[in-house]
């Protein structure tokens, strides 16, 4: 494990983005798991700028990290928009190219293999960007998760019940689970930027 501190968000920013740049050169179908909320965007923006000056992200594949459980994609407060309005649809990502949890399945469990299947398929992920929830959640894993826990079904706390709202552009949804890849999925991944 290499720790780097950045002083600011900005340089952190670069920081990421420089090495998932690096990445794409030395394999242009690497798999990333990028998460979507409000740290995530000066990555975001950095991967944009590249792209404006000739990056190629044609090939690149994408996994989603986490979503709310039963919040269609449509809405702006699901990560599945959230991701597309602030990175696929302006890097020009192929919808085949990318694989998000459905949050308005009838099978949770069978949501999650398929998640897990579909990354072993792509070779696993070859990079992680996580953001750190204000009680600490990395994805929807709560303080307390199992590290032994692949993809599923999480309980929301009541920190991240409380912080949702900011996501949520009009009335929020009835928010009580979200399904999220767990921190087994998480240390598995090649290289993870927090």
């Amino acid at each position: 494990m290499k720790r780097i501190v950045a002083d600011t968000a900005a340089q952190g920013a670069a920081i990421t983005a420089q090495a998932i740049l690096a990445l794409l050169r030395q394999k242009p179908d690497a798999l990333l798991c990028l998460a979507a909320g409000h740290s995530s965007l000066p990555v975001f923006d950095q991967l944009l700028a590249a792209k404006d000056s000739g990056a190629d992200f044609s090939r690149a594949r994408f996994v989603g990290l986490d979503e709310w459980l039963g919040v269609s994609p449509g809405n702006t407060g699901s990560c599945y928009s959230f991701l597309h309005r602030s990175l696929f649809a302006l890097l020009g990502i192929g919808q085949q190219n990318i694989c998000l949890f459905d949050a308005l399945c009838t099978d949770p469990q069978t949501e999650c293999t398929r998640i897990e299947k579909q990354i072993e398929n792509w070779g696993g992920i070859d990079f992680m960007l996580l953001g750190l929830g204000l009680n600490g959640h990395l994805g929807l894993n709560e303080p307390g998760d199992r590290f032994e826990n692949g993809a599923h079904v999480a309980p929301l706390s009541k920190t991240t019940l409380e912080v949702a709202p900011k996501y949520f552009a009009g009335e929020l949804p009835p928010l009580t689970h979200g399904i999220t890849l767990g921190i087994r999925n998480i240390l598995a991944a090649r290289s993870i930027h927090l």
